[in-house]
C-alpha cells in the first residue's frame, strides 16, 4: 500500500480489486473512543491490520480493501466510523456480496453497519461491543467473533454479553476465544489470519472449513466460547 496524506472524508485502500461482479471484503482497523485526528497509513489501527488485508487476498476471487475513517475516533454520540463505513457501502459499484472484517471498533462498526443491503456477514476480532450495541442489524446475515482470552483493554465477556444476546437473530452465529492471546492479536497471529480467511469465504458462500462449521453448530446450542487452537 502506497503512502498517502490523511484524508476528511472515507475510502478505501484496495489491495485487489477484481469486478464489479466480484465479491468484497472491507477490513475496517481499530480506533480509540474519542479524537478527531485524521486516520493516516501511521495510525496503528490500520498497521495492525495489514496482515489481515494480505491474508484476506487469499480469498479467491474476491475484491480486498481497508476501510480508511476521516477520523480516529467513535466519538459518541456520533458513530463515526459507522457513517463512514456506510459511506463506503454506499459508494460501491454493483450489487455484489460485501463481508465486514472488524477489529475492535471496526468490528463494533461492523455490526452497526451490518444491516445496509450490500452486507451478508461480520467477522469482528476482538470486538468492542457494548450493552448498548444493536443486535437487530444481524438479522438475516452471519456473524464470526473471535476474542483473546486474556485481552484486558476490550475483555472478552463484552462479545460474550452482546453473542448471548444476538442468539437466534443472525443466520448463523459463532464466538472463538483464544487461548493466551490479547487485545493486540500477535501472540497467535496465524489462528486470526486462518480465522478470517475462513470465516470470509464461508460468509461469501465459498467452503465452510470444518473448524467454522463446528463452532456455528455450537453457537445454535448457546456454546459462544469454542477455543480456537489452530
Amino acid at each position: 500500500m502506497t503512502t498517502t496524506p490523511p484524508v476528511t472524508v472515507p475510502g478505501v485502500d484496495w489491495r485487489r480489486q477484481v469486478d464489479t461482479a466480484a465479491p468484497t471484503v472491507l477490513v475496517l482497523p481499530g480506533g480509540t473512543a474519542r479524537s478527531t485526528t485524521p486516520v493516516s497509513d501511521r495510525t496503528v489501527g490500520r498497521l495492525r491490520m495489514r496482515g489481515f488485508v494480505s491474508a484476506l487476498t487469499h480469498v479467491p476471487d474476491t475484491s480486498v480493501g481497508l476501510v480508511r475513517y476521516r477520523v480516529r475516533g467513535w466519538n459518541a454520540p456520533g458513530q463515526d466510523p459507522v457513517d463512514d463505513v456506510c459511506a463506503v457501502l454506499d459508494g460501491l459499484p454493483g450489487r455484489a456480496p460485501v463481508v465486514l472484517v472488524g477489529h475492535s471498533m471496526g468490528g463494533r462498526a461492523a455490526v452497526h453497519a451490518a444491516g445496509h443491503p450490500r452486507v451478508v456477514g461480520v467477522v469482528g476480532l476482538a470486538p468492542w461491543l457494548t450493552d448498548e450495541d444493536p443486535v437487530r442489524t444481524v438479522q438475516g446475515r452471519r456473524v464470526v467473533l473471535a476474542h483473546g482470552a486474556r485481552d484486558r483493554w476490550v475483555p472478552a465477556s463484552l462479545s460474550a454479553r452482546w453473542a448471548e444476546r444476538a442468539q437466534g437473530v443472525p443466520d448463523a452465529l459463532a464466538r472463538f476465544v483464544v487461548p493466551g492471546d490479547n487485545h493486540m492479536m500477535i501472540r497467535h497471529p496465524r489462528r486470526w489470519h486462518r480465522l478470517a480467511v475462513r470465516a470470509t469465504t464461508a460468509l461469501l458462500g465459498g467452503t465452510v472449513d470444518p473448524v467454522l462449521a463446528r463452532a456455528w453448530t455450537a453457537g445454535a446450542h448457546g456454546e459462544l466460547a469454542v477455543p480456537l487452537e489452530h
